[in-house]
């Protein structure tokens, strides 16, 4: 799976550019989150707005990436479609991550938030 990154003040902008995360593409979406993070990118923005499709593969990867950062670094999520915004809201996800309509947003919200150490 194809991810662009962007550093935007000290915040890592991850965007998957496919239109999915699903059993096929989760490990290698993991894999490429967990690398970053032990590259010591510890406050990461998941850039969602081009993912029309996230199965129960693709949200525990998202969560997984979320325990992993636990206690030391920060992950919120923008951009997310109404069909994806659905199973955040039915698995209740959406009360878990921060979440904004923008990545413009999230970074102003993230820049505020004193990272853990």
């Amino acid at each position: 799976m194809k991810i662009e990154a962007e550093m935007i003040d000290g915040i890592l902008v991850l965007t998957p550019c496919d239109h999915l995360i699903d059993a096929s593409s989760a490990a290698d979406f993991k894999g490429q989150l967990v690398t970053w993070i032990q590259e010591g990118n510890t406050r990461i923005l998941l850039d969602l707005s081009i993912i029309d499709f996230i199965d129960s593969s693709g949200l525990g990867a998202i969560i997984s990436i979320l325990k992993l950062l636990a206690g030391k670094g920060d992950i919120c999520l923008c951009g997310i479609g109404d069909q994806v915004m659905s199973l955040f809201k039915l698995t209740r996800m959406d009360r878990i991550f921060r979440i904004y309509p923008s990545s413009e947003e999230a970074v102003e919200a993230m820049k505020s938030v004193v990272p853990n150490a």
